[in-house]
């Protein structure tokens, strides 16, 4: 057992709780990858891979709980397809535009615009771009969850392994 390697999978860990908040770093996905390998490296063993699998049914489970909360807050509002899609691309420019921030102003700046566009008035428009920040808000608080438990889960399974 490498006391290295905890470190550093323990710095990924806090890394992707970060980045649950801060949308530039992935979140969930580098806390499972950190705890995979923590179970790969660190010589395997039952312990590791059960914790491994629950890190697993844990990262799958908070990322599409959040993603499917997030959209159906925004469908729910009345939000088509393609204006989410258009919050997607003003994310991607808000990334290159303003750092660290622009990928939520960007893609809140996307979906009223496209808003704006389908209903030709200002309030509707952010009425409903409202909603889906409600529902994204929502998709992060889960996702914040999945990831504390990500976190106790794999710290459990090293004092067991």
């Amino acid at each position: 057992m490498s006391p290295w390697l905890e470190i550093a999978v323990a710095i990924a860990l806090g890394l992707g709780l970060v980045g649950l908040v801060v949308p530039v770093l992935p979140g969930l996905a580098l806390m499972w990858g950190a705890v995979g390998v923590w179970a790969l490296l660190d010589g395997g063993g039952a312990w590791r891979w059960v914790t491994f699998g629950v890190v697993t049914v844990l990262a799958v489970v908070g990322t599409v709980a959040a993603l499917t909360l997030s959209g159906r807050k925004a469908t729910g509002a009345g939000a088509p397809w393609w204006a989410l899609m258009m919050a997607g691309v003003g994310a991607g420019a808000g990334f290159f535009v303003i750092p660290l921030l622009g990928i939520v102003v960007g893609g809140i700046a996307g979906l009223w615009l496209a808003e704006l566009i389908r209903l030709r008035h200002p309030k509707a428009a952010w009425d409903t771009t409202w909603e889906a920040l409600q529902g994204y808000g929502t998709g992060t608080v889960v996702q914040m969850v999945a990831g504390i438990a990500i976190l106790l889960v794999w710290a459990v399974g090293v004092v067991l392994s």
